[in-house]
Formats: C-alpha cells, structure tokens, sequence
C-alpha cells in the first residue's frame, strides 16, 4: 500500500481529493491532512508518506518551501503540487525541487488519478530495484560469510574483504530447541537480526540446520558475551548458544566457528547454562570408578537421610558426566543404570515394593525422553531425597544404631572405616574406638562376622559356586575368603557346602580337599 499525505488550507480541497479518487482500487492510502506548509512540514517527517500531495500557495510556508525544507530534512518521497496558478516560475520551481507532477486548479479528477498512478509505478519500481540491489548484496555478502566460516579460500581471494577489516573476531552458533514450533523456528531469525544486526556483524541464518550463525567484528569479547548472555535469558528454554575463541585475523574466523560448532556437542550436559564456551567446559575424562563411588555415597546419604550430602553427591555425578565427550545417550544410560543400582541397594534395606514406589520402570522412562542432564540431575535430587524422608526420615535409633544397620544392608560392598567416617560425619579414628565400644568388635572383625555368615547361608543353599559367594558377600579375592571363611569356620567354603548338602552338621575339622565344584 502507498502512502499519501494531503497538505491545503482549504479544507473543501482536502475533502474533495479525498472523494474523488478511488484510493483502494489504486492501492493508495491517505495517512495523514495537512492544515497549512508549517503542519505539513511537521506531518512529512512524522509521517514519511510515499506521495505529498500539496497546495503551493498556503499561510506560513508555501507548499514548495515546505518540500525544500522537508527534502533538506532527509524526506525522498514523491511530491505532487496542486495550484490555482498558471505561473511557469512555480512549475521551473517545483521541477528543481524533484516535483513529478504539477496539476492545476480545478482539479480534473482523471488527470489527477493518472498522474497517481503514474507516481505509484515509479514507487513500485524503485522498491522491485531496491530489493533487488538488496538481495543481491545480502546474497553475496552471506556467501563471503559462508566462505569465512567454512575457510573457503578460493572465494575469499576472489572477493573484496576490506570492509571485514577489524582487529578481532568472535563466532557464535545459536541453536534451537526442539520444543520450539516450526512457526517459532521460521521467524526467530529475523528476531537474531532485530537484536544484532548491523556494520559490525554478520548474521548467517540461510543453509544453516536449526542454527543461526553470528560474526560480531571488532566487539570486546565481555560485551559479547554480556550480550548473548541476556539474549539467552530473554529466550530461556528456546535456545542454546556457543561462543568460539577470539581470533584476530579474516582466515581465522573458520577457527572461531569451529570452535562454536563443537562446542553444540555439549548440549545436553550444558543446556541449563543457556550460553557456553570453552573454558566453562569441566576438564578431564569421565571414569566408571568414580561414578560406582558417587553412587555408594548415595546411597548411604539416602539411608542416613542426609538430604545435603545426598544432593551434593546427586552433583558429583553431574560433574562427571560432564566430562570428555559423552553422547546424551550414553549419559542417559549411565543415569538410568545408576538409579536401577541404587534401587537394588536400597531394597536391601526397606524391600522391593517400597522401593517401586518412587523408582520404577515409569521414572527410568522419563529419564530416557528428559531433554537435558539438568533435568535428569533435578529429577533424581527429588525423588531420591523424597525416598530418604519416607523411609530413613523418622528414625529415632543412635548414630551407632545406624552405623550398625548400614553395614548389615551394605556388608557386600567395598567397606572401609574411612568411608563410614565420612558418611556419618566422624573422624575415622574416633568412629573406630565408639563403634568398638557400642559392639564389642573392631570394624574389620565385624564385617568380617557378617559376611561369613551370610557366605555360611548361601553356601547350605548348594545353588552358587564357592567364587560366586565370595562376590555376593563382598570379597573380591578368592583366596583371601578362602582364608577369612578358614579362620572364622575352621574348614573351606568347599568343605562346608559339601558336608550341607550330604545333610550332615559341619564342625571344625579341617579339609584339605578345596578343588571347585
């Protein structure tokens, strides 16, 4: 739609031009009445009309001052001069002024539709040139983008690169979530370009995978990022975004970008940031070892219900998983295997059933379809520290009670006083010399009673071998059970199970016969 402003003293004029021209069918549209040249002046630059259609002799300003003094002010509209005057000077006037068309009073109505319409197809091809010359450079300034992020030397050499001089570069990839819509996806773009667009950046969003690409030329790196950073809050939930390193030269840009582009692979652990770069990553590689250790203590903060350490060691393992490169997939599988293990601990403790009441097939589900490790690592704090309150929450049992009740549930693990110490928050020496006083037994011989006597049942049952018994109770060596069930029991495990299963009572005899069944 064109736009119009009508500027006369007369307001009969400004009346009857509006009824006389079909102003729709001609795609046109009046936005605006000027009372006299000083009003019109003032509606010009509020307003920015394709098309002035003026009076030239009004109060104040006549119509062609108040067109000088709108084009010295920046207006490049269309104007049209309407007079009740024959004069050529106004006509020689108007013409060095860049007025099209000069229509005399009484206004015929044709002649002045013609000469809108003649005026609206040049306005109409000037914005078909524009966007033309507009898309053209848009498209030649996306491909050099391109050829910079990618390093494509052979377009770079062949295009001019002057107006990319700047002392420092920095690239970063916006990417979107998936929960956002397709209608989203489309227009956030032009949101990216709204935001940062100018001389001082390029903004590649075209060719692109659900990711827009920004070039900031010759920003400090604390702006950026203080930049970015709000744009990420503004977005929350919508987009991920990643900053490459700063680089100082044209060819390096591809370095930045690369940078950005590998650092999207840390998505899921990093989601919750919102933005990242490459020195918020965590160092160092993952190991299995420490995850089993996270999950112990756990466990025993679940059974202690130490709900702080319990969600401080919830996030140790988030700490862990997010170091080296781990897939979401792997990292999905570590969390559902590790809260499958601590339902089998904790079972040991309170039975299956209780257990299924928080952990259960639904929440291993849910873990596996979370978009993120932070929403893995908050679901996990809540539902194991709700587990904690149900069934450990209300004890009234001494510290030296629940000492002795963990050790019972967890003999089969690896046990050692410095750990029990830091579970329960002791110095080890001092929980040694208590917890002898409260049983009788050092903590060694203690353990030792429990598991030699879980082994002496498993054993009557005849259904696991001696190697198989020895992992259940929590000895990892079998030689070293072999000699603790000799000491304790005075015969092998082997000599033990055999004399069960030919019904008899085992006594301390010894039998040398040890050969595995």
């Amino acid at each position: 739609m064109i736009s119009v402003l009508l500027v006369d003293d007369e307001p009969n004029v400004r009346h009857g031009v509006k009824m006389m021209i079909p102003w729709d069918e001609l795609d046109l549209e009046v936005i605006g009445e000027g009372e006299d040249g000083d009003d019109g002046f003032a509606k010009i630059m509020a307003l920015d009309p394709d098309i002035v259609i003026a009076d030239v002799k009004m109060p104040g300003m006549t119509g062609l001052q108040m067109i000088e003094a709108a084009v010295k002010n920046g207006y490049s509209g269309k104007c049209l001069i309407l007079s009740g005057y024959s004069d050529f000077a106004y006509a020689k006037e108007a013409m060095y002024l860049g007025v099209k068309q000069f229509i005399l009073k009484p206004v015929d109505e044709d002649e002045l539709i013609k000469a809108l319409i003649s005026l609206r197809d040049e306005i109409l091809e000037q914005r078909r040139d524009q966007l033309a010359i507009r898309q053209m450079t848009e498209y030649r300034n996306e491909q050099i983008t391109h050829a910079l992020l990618l390093g494509d030397t052979e377009i770079l050499n062949k295009s001019d690169l002057s107006s990319y001089v700047y002392p420092s570069y920095d690239v970063s990839v916006i990417s979107f979530s998936d929960d956002m819509d397709q209608q989203e996806k489309t227009s956030f773009p032009e949101t990216i370009k709204k935001r940062f667009g100018g001389d001082s950046t390029d903004i590649v969003t075209s060719g692109l995978s659900g990711v827009a690409v920004i070039i900031f030329k010759g920003w400090h790196r604390p702006r950026v990022l203080e930049m970015l950073t709000k744009f990420s809050r503004e977005h929350s939930g919508k987009i991920f975004i990643t900053v490459g390193k700063t680089v100082n030269s044209i060819y390096k840009i591809k370095d930045s970008y690369a940078e950005a582009n590998s650092l999207l692979g840390n998505r899921f652990q990093y989601l919750h940031y919102g933005i990242l770069t490459a020195d918020m990553l965590t160092g160092g590689e993952s190991g299995q070892n420490e995850i089993n250790d996270i999950v112990n203590r756990i466990c025993a903060y679940i059974e202690i219900n130490d709900t702080d350490k319990l969600e401080a060691s919830i996030e140790r393992l988030r700490a862990e998983l997010c170091k080296g490169s781990l897939t979401a997939e792997k990292i999905k599988v570590t969390c559902m295997t590790a809260i499958m293990e601590i339902r089998s601990r904790i079972s040991k403790s309170i039975g299956d059933k209780k257990t299924e009441q928080f952990i259960n097939d639904e929440l291993v589900t849910k873990i596996g379809e979370m978009a993120s490790l932070f929403d893995i690592i908050t679901l996990m704090k809540k539902t194991l520290s709700e587990l904690s309150y149900a069934h450990f929450g209300r004890t009234t049992k001494s510290t030296m009670e629940r000492v002795v009740q963990y050790i019972r549930a967890n003999y089969s693990s690896e046990l050692r006083l410095e750990l029990l110490a830091n579970i329960f928050g002791y110095n080890s020496a001092y929980l040694g010399k208590v917890f002898h006083q409260y049983t009788g037994e050092n903590f060694n011989n203690y353990l030792d009673g429990i598991r030699i006597n879980e082994a002496k049942r498993l054993l009557a049952m005849d259904e696991y071998k001696v190697y198989e018994v020895a992992e259940m109770v929590g000895y990892t060596n079998i030689n070293y059970f072999h000699n603790k069930f000799k000491k304790y029991v005075g015969i092998s495990p082997l000599s033990y199970k055999r004399r069960c299963r030919n019904g008899g009572v085992p006594d301390d005899e010894t039998d040398d016969d040890d050969t595995e069944e």
